[in-house]
């Protein structure tokens, strides 16, 4: 499977989300990070965002624990939070080490209200709704990032060897990080063989708002937005 050519029901996934999704690929945060432009600040918001959002995250693949009998999957999600906590947010430590943030500032970070959004709504189907749902509602994430890992560092290969952002790029352009979502979709698409065609779009429109979040998470990050409206901000 690659990213270009997956299983039918995924195919459904990624064209009803498609015009976010390609938007989402050619935001300035996105297009700026490519290019090694982006300046410091906004990508410091963007980590700063991202830890937030990555212990949530962990926490969605915890729930998901409680709703199967299946060793595969529950191995599956557990080793998600090891990567969690043992890969990425080293990543994002290594990171705001340079940018001279500690650790207690990245505990006590406000999240913004699109990143609150974005989990406070993977962690209620979480909560709330069965294993296909969930491993759903956190395609979007490990898919997006594949994807725009890839093209990224396609798109600016000339470029990328003096890149600020390249330890970035290269972390999610692997086949390693993508074969995260292929388990999703592989599993996805066995859950819904049975599943009636409402549920079905119900599915399709869990993952839509997913990919949507993710766009928010981005086009906020770069604005350095922590509310709905700047004059709101708190910093």
């Amino acid at each position: 499977m690659t990213p270009d050519h997956v299983p039918p029901f995924a195919r459904r996934m990624r064209d009803a989300a498609d015009l976010v999704w390609e938007q989402g690929y050619r935001q300035p945060f996105l297009r700026e990070l490519g290019a090694g432009t982006l300046a410091r600040e906004r990508f410091a918001f963007y980590l700063l965002q991202d830890f937030r959002y990555l212990t949530d995250y962990a926490k969605v693949h915890a729930l998901a624990v409680t709703k199967t009998d299946d060793p595969e999957v529950m191995a599956y999600m557990i080793q998600v939070q090891r990567n969690i906590l043992d890969v990425e947010t080293t990543v994002h430590r290594a990171y705001m080490a340079g940018y001279g943030i500690t650790e207690e500032q990245m505990l006590s970070v406000r999240q913004s209200a699109f990143a609150r959004a974005y989990t406070s709504n993977i962690l209620s189907i979480a909560y709330a709704r069965p294993l296909v749902d969930i491993m759903v509602a956190v395609l979007p994430c490990a898919w997006v990032y594949a994807d725009y890992g890839r093209r990224l560092a396609r798109e600016f290969a000339d470029t990328l060897e003096g890149n600020p952002y390249r330890s970035w790029v290269d972390m999610y352009r692997t086949d390693e990080f993508w074969q995260g979502s292929v388990w999703l979709i592989e599993h996805i698409e066995r859950l819904v063989a049975d599943l009636s065609e409402e549920r079905r779009q119900e599915l399709i429109d869990i993952f839509v708002t997913g990919v949507e979040n993710e766009y928010m998470f981005w086009a906020s990050a770069y604005e350095m937005q922590y509310s709905w409206r700047p004059e709101w901000d708190r910093g």
